[in-house]
């Protein structure tokens, strides 16, 4: 289902003058202002939440009708956890309310996105190896979110979302790192035909194309492996252009037997231009696979592959040149600021002792975000050489919007480290805490600076961190939807809930580097070993 503005825009709104919810407010709140999508479930509108200043957002209004209270709670859990999935993951569309129309019709309300679908993507021609990578990982990411569940009531429930298709792969122009890959309606069609007693064959031509087997033949119970199914056919159109299966006439009957029978052909008879690895056609060739014990048994295992993959294909020089001339421009920023650090003093509105906080530090190149820290001497005389860090930003925003920002220096031949951290209350409506995340967003990297507490007034180490893509976007998302997440606990109780994640982190690290060091161990006496057997 698409959500965006294009010409297409214009001409669907001439063709719905007479729709009826057009220039209506549903629920007192949401102004709809114009159609801007169709599909087998329902119609998707451009609205303003009058109630957040005219903000946009997405309204799908449903082809059915609630009249049994029953239902109508079904339908609020569904959007409950469709909600909770959308602040776990940024590769997931945010659901924000949900109601009934006076028609007793349900609709519920979606983050506003500008961007394309997958399908409209594909119109044009296939994706070459490196787009199709970068695409797959992002909607894996969201699926594995999804497949590991949600808390409800006490208990893990993975959602399946039994719908994947290229209308519900949607690429959100974010203006800050090119396109970010969201799913889209995430538990709407298990709604729709188990709580509502629609059949597959009523209401969802469309997805025929993607819906696993197992799916087809009405299996109650569905397990993640029946999405992969459908992943499997969307990735070899993303490589082909073409769908792996035809159906001749499209009917249920036709689409049946061809997911329980047709073999899918080799990608190279329909895209001969595509160089495509083996390790990649053979992930392919199991996702599509009839029998569900045959395909990969969950997403991260296919997430390892296409990751495995990604760093083995080669990429050509003008790449290298350019991200070459990029690093020399990096590097040196990176200096200037790591330079201007070292001539920092400890700020008298801070105590001294071992403290740790957070930073925005006025350099020439402009605001620049810092951690700073106390330690003994003795302690940052360790990390002065061969110091390794962990960077983490650990949030449970499903509960309460904050971020704990963990630092862990350790050394990688002992189990000596040091953690540092810092809560970033995103509740405070705080413009420093702001600033700070959207430095930290938007230039990748941060400098930690090591006061020794014997002598406080300079600086005595400056480290320089690096962020990865994905903490960088995820960053940028909570920020950017901090005020859509709900308070359910004090402040305290987040923080017990935080500190505990941070320690399993902590004591996960210290236990590999015990395990590497005892591997190295071994490994150096058995060479030992056989070399006095030789002598």
């Amino acid at each position: 289902m698409k959500i965006l503005k294009t010409s297409i825009h214009k001409t669907i709104m001439q063709e719905n003058e007479s729709d009826n919810y057009v220039g209506t407010v549903l629920n007192n709140r949401y102004l709809i202002r114009d159609l801007i999508g169709k599909g087998g479930m329902g119609k998707v509108y451009i609205a303003e939440d009058v109630a957040k200043g005219g903000m946009p957002v997405a309204v799908k209004v449903l082809y059915m009708s609630i009249f049994n209270q029953q239902i109508s709670q079904r339908f609020a859990r569904e959007i409950f956890i469709g909600s909770q999935l959308g602040r776990k993951s940024q590769h997931i569309v945010r659901l924000l309310s949900y109601g009934i129309t006076e028609e007793y019709i349900p609709f519920y309300v979606m983050e506003y996105l500008q961007g394309k679908n997958l399908k409209q993507m594909l119109k044009n021609k296939p994706l070459t190896i490196k787009q199709f990578l970068d695409i797959c990982i992002q909607i894996c990411l969201g699926l594995e979110c999804a497949h590991k569940g949600v808390k409800l009531k006490g208990k893990i429930i993975p959602i399946i979302h039994r719908d994947i298709k290229p209308e519900n792969i949607f690429f959100s122009e974010d203006g800050k790192f090119g396109s970010t890959v969201k799913i889209l309606d995430f538990g709407i069609a298990k709604f729709m035909t188990e709580r509502t007693g629609i059949k597959l064959s009523e209401s969802f031509i469309g997805s025929l194309p993607y819906c696993s087997p197992e799916y087809m033949e009405g299996r109650k119970v569905l397990d993640g492996r029946s999405d992969i199914y459908s992943l499997g056919i969307i990735m070899f159109e993303m490589l082909t252009g073409k769908h792996p299966f035809s159906p001749g006439v499209q009917s249920f009957e036709n689409w049946y037997q061809v997911h329980h029978f047709q073999i899918p052909p080799d990608i190279k008879e329909i895209n001969p231009d595509v160089k495509v690895p083996e390790e990649l056609k053979n992930l392919i060739k199991h996702c599509l696979s009839k029998e569900v014990d045959f395909r990969p048994q969950n997403v991260t295992s296919i997430l390892n592959t296409l990751n495995e993959i990604k760093q083995t294909i080669n990429i050509p020089t003008e790449s290298i040149l350019a991200k070459q001339q990029e690093s020399v421009k990096l590097i040196s920023a990176v200096s200037l600021t790591a330079k201007e650090c070292w001539h920092q003093t400890w700020p008298d509105s801070k105590p001294k002792g071992v403290i740790a906080f957070p930073c925005l530090l006025n350099t020439q190149q402009g605001l620049f975000p810092t951690f700073w820290a106390m330690l003994p001497r003795k302690e940052i005389t360790t990390f002065l050489n061969t110091t390794s860090t962990l960077t983490e930003f650990i949030s449970k925003m499903n509960i309460y919007p904050m971020i704990l920002w963990g630092i862990i220096l350790y050394k990688e031949d002992s189990t000596f480290h040091r953690c540092l951290s810092y809560y970033l209350d995103l509740n405070t409506n705080s413009n420093k805490i702001d600033r700070i995340i959207h430095k930290l967003s938007e230039i990748g990297y941060y400098h930690l600076l090591l006061f020794s507490l014997e002598e406080p007034q300079e600086c005595s180490h400056v480290i320089t961190i690096h962020l990865n893509i994905n903490q960088r976007k995820e960053l940028l998302f909570y920020l950017e939807n901090r005020h859509t997440y709900n308070v359910l606990m004090s402040k305290e109780q987040v923080k017990t809930k935080l500190k505990s994640q941070y320690e399993q982190l902590r004591v996960r690290l210290i236990n590999n580097i015990i395990n590497r060091n005892k591997s190295k161990k071994n490994k150096l006496q058995n060479i030992i070993s056989l070399i006095k057997s030789k002598i």
